[in-house]
């Protein structure tokens, strides 16, 4: 025991921020476009898809999906999407992303972070920094940029994932122009189309 609790201890320490950036727009499957904005998503819905983008190999069974979203901009003024308000729909099921905290006490056990999280392991740390830089919160997108981020949507329960993403849409109402803190029109993107057939963790 004492051995296994070692070695724990040592994976959390050896925790190493991976990078990611938004693929090409022509990349991405599943995406819309509305009022110059074009935006993407690919849902990281088995362990060796998260594991490319943060250092854990299991997010997705320990109970983590990251969304990425990607934003192209084609306006002339900066655009921001609020991360916080995503959801996953799938018929009466409405799913809001975690904070990054949340989702690093989860998949590490209990942390702090800047939305008020208790505090924790320090061990935890180098996670819910990479968790919190990649989290799609106060993150704009210049003019004629792309940019992006990910969200952390608690996995629903279901034997199958990609069966079940396959007829859920993510639904992003909050996107802003900063120019002038207007709202631009809310998107709506069917997750099938990201989704080979014959998917799972």
């Amino acid at each position: 025991a004492a051995a296994l609790l070692a070695a724990y201890a040592v994976a959390l320490a050896a925790y190493k921020a991976r990078p990611w950036s938004p693929k090409g727009r022509e990349s991405y499957r599943a995406a819309q476009t509305s009022q110059g904005v074009t935006i993407a998503i690919d849902p990281l819905y088995r362990d060796k898809l998260a594991s490319q983008v943060f250092d854990k190999d299991d997010i997705v069974t320990r109970g983590i999906m990251p969304l990425a979203v990607a934003v192209f901009n084609d306006n002339d003024y900066e655009v921001e999407v609020d991360g916080m308000s995503i959801e996953l729909i799938r018929g009466e099921d409405h799913i809001r992303t975690l904070a990054p905290g949340e989702a690093v006490g989860r998949l590490f056990g209990r942390s702090r972070s800047s939305f008020g999280q208790p505090a924790g392991r320090p061990s935890t740390e180098k996670a819910l920094a990479d968790f919190d830089n990649k989290f799609l919160v106060n993150m704009p997108v210049a003019a004629r940029g792309k940019g992006g981020g990910f969200v952390y949507f608690p996995v629903p329960k279901s034997e199958n994932l990609a069966a079940y993403l396959s007829a859920a849409s993510v639904y992003i109402p909050n996107v802003y122009r900063l120019d002038n803190d207007s709202r631009l029109i809310f998107f709506e993107i069917a997750l099938n189309a990201a989704l080979p057939s014959g998917g799972g963790r």
